[in-house]
């Protein structure tokens, strides 16, 4: 995790940035970014993030084992060779 204030020397809106990465094993890391008014609000924001994309890639990850795990569905004919 990265933290700044991108303009320190003024206040601004949404000055605060927050930078998170996570490595997953055997995935090219992933990282976010949030600004926001506060540091709690940027981290909280790239907390956020992250977590959706680290769903969202095991998700995936999990129907495409499902998929090529199971060929075929459960009943369905296996094809003659």
């Amino acid at each position: 995790m990265h933290l700044s204030d991108e303009n320190a020397d003024k206040s601004g809106e949404h000055d605060k940035r927050c930078l998170m990465e996570a490595r997953l094993e055997g995935r090219q890391p992933i990282a976010v970014t949030h600004r926001a008014a506060t540091l709690d609000q940027a981290i909280d924001g790239a907390a956020d993030k992250l977590t959706q994309m680290i769903e969202s890639t095991l998700g995936r990850l999990r129907d495409q084992k499902s998929r090529t795990t199971d060929p075929f569905p459960p009943g369905a004919k296996t094809p003659e060779l």
